[in-house]
């Protein structure tokens, strides 16, 4: 339940935070326009008979910031997607690196109390503490003392059973990143032949040879869609490989631990 809510949570404060920054520059923008147009006008009613005007300020550009700039190029389907993506990726990065750590997997204090209990005899209290634990190591002693009266065998077919149940969960989690991983760039590669038949498609229906701007709405679609996409897929390998040999380590301690917990049981 708490992953449950830090997950939501965090959707919501960073699809607040795309929106308020989104709608910042676009209010920007069309203030920008607005002010200009009114200096147009201003100009207009001053001046009735024609002024000359410099050729470079007749031709000067409207230019867009970086961001509606960027917005514009991805068009209403990849601006989204992405977006959407990149919320999931982040969001699982922080969700995985919470829970592959040595003291949410193998919590140290429920451990030392769980060996003071065997130690002293009290299984059925050393059973309450790794039950009350929601770690992987508290379920799997949990699971093996229930089992201890039907013999050592049974508690560690009952242990590896758990184990097994946890770790998958835990891969689970973690392979989301290598789904976004693989997604992101074939987003991004269907981004660009989007752009490409679009800039060829202006020079089919072209009478005469097209004019550069005419040609680089699609061209933009097409090299930054791949540019995000590649930008959300880079982080997300590396953070994948990163936590996959994390969990592969604390899984190999999990075991071990496990053993050396357990073993004191075994021919009882």
């Amino acid at each position: 339940m708490p992953m449950n809510r830090l997950f939501g949570f965090f959707l919501l404060c960073t699809a607040l935070f795309y929106f308020s920054f989104v709608s910042t520059s676009v209010s920007t923008h069309s203030t920008g326009s607005v002010a200009s147009a009114q200096d147009d006008d201003a100009f207009a009613e001053a001046d009735d008979a024609p002024v000359a005007v410099a050729a470079g300020d007749a031709d000067k550009p409207v230019t867009d910031s970086y961001l509606i700039w960027y917005l514009k190029a991805l068009g209403p389907i990849f601006a989204p997607a992405f977006f959407v993506m990149s919320v999931f990726f982040v969001t699982f990065v922080v969700l995985n690196w919470m829970a592959i750590t040595r003291n949410n997997i193998m919590p140290q204090a429920m451990i030392d109390q769980f060996t003071a209990q065997v130690e002293e005899k009290n299984y059925q209290e050393a059973y309450e503490t790794a039950k009350a634990s929601e770690s992987p190591q508290g379920k799997i002693l949990a699971a093996g003392l229930a089992k201890m009266g039907s013999g050592y065998e049974a508690a560690e077919k009952a242990m590896g059973d758990v184990a097994e149940e946890e770790i998958m969960r835990l891969e689970q989690r973690l392979g989301y990143l290598s789904v976004i991983s693989g997604l992101a760039p074939m987003l991004g590669l269907l981004g660009t032949v989007y752009g490409m038949v679009q800039s060829f498609n202006v020079i089919a229906r072209s009478a005469s040879a097209p004019q550069a701007n005419e040609l680089a709405e699609g061209i933009s679609t097409a090299l930054i869609t791949t540019q995000i996409g590649l930008f959300i897929a880079i982080p997300a390998i590396i953070c994948f490989e990163y936590m996959r040999n994390k969990l592969s380590l604390l899984v190999l301690e999990l075991n071990v631990q496990t053993e050396n917990l357990m073993s004191r049981f075994k021919g009882q």
